[in-house]
């Protein structure tokens, strides 16, 4: 089988985002149960450090449902703070479908790669690629930043903020094509995805 264009396995992530959105609390908790212990196995580097990089953003959002979601109060002192069954339940869902979103997205990029990633892209900003060269901007300027993420200078984020980081000489983006089994893949995808959505 030929292999497919980086850009079919990020529209696949993309559906799968939208599939994420739709689902109830119990099907989030067994998504949970089953895609995050397969991302530590398929990439586990990579969703360790995203999870632990989204750690504050995961409490924010924790803290933020919890205390300001209307809703019946639970019984004793937690009631007196203002938490309600439904803040923690909507704390709990949007949390799920971030630490979700992150590990799969983890293991797309494990599978792609800086190249593959940037490959695909390339390809899905084909509608504005005559656009005052918005295309090549933001690939050029992504391309920069996953290789300073990659070869983090000694000092962190105040040795570049404190002055100048040197980067590549050059930048090479070897895009691929498209091909019929791309085309297959995307339009099982799309009617997957408006079956489960619909």
């Amino acid at each position: 089988m030929a292999r497919l264009h980086p850009a079919t396995l990020l529209l696949g992530w993309g559906g799968w985002l939208a599939i994420l959105q739709t689902l109830s609390p119990r099907e989030l908790a067994w998504a949970c149960l089953l895609v995050v212990p397969l991302s530590l196995l398929l990439a586990g580097r990579r969703t360790r450090i995203l999870l632990y990089r989204a750690r504050w953003l995961l409490l924010s959002i924790g803290v933020l449902f919890v205390l300001a979601s209307p809703g019946e109060r639970l019984p004793g002192a937690m009631g007196a703070f203002g938490i309600t069954y439904d803040g923690l339940q909507m704390a709990g869902e949007h949390i799920a479908r971030l630490i979700l979103l992150l590990a799969s997205l983890a293991v797309v990029h494990e599978r792609l790669g800086n190249e593959g990633l940037l490959a695909g892209l390339h390809w899905l900003l084909r509608p504005v690629a005559g656009w005052r060269s918005v295309r090549e901007r933001i690939i050029v300027r992504l391309m920069l930043v996953l290789d300073y993420v990659e070869t983090e200078p000694r000092g962190g984020w105040r040795a570049w903020l404190s002055g100048d980081i040197p980067g590549p000489d050059r930048l090479v983006l070897v895009t691929g094509r498209t091909r019929a089994a791309d085309w297959a893949v995307l339009a099982l995808l799309a009617a997957i995805v408006l079956w489960w959505c619909r």
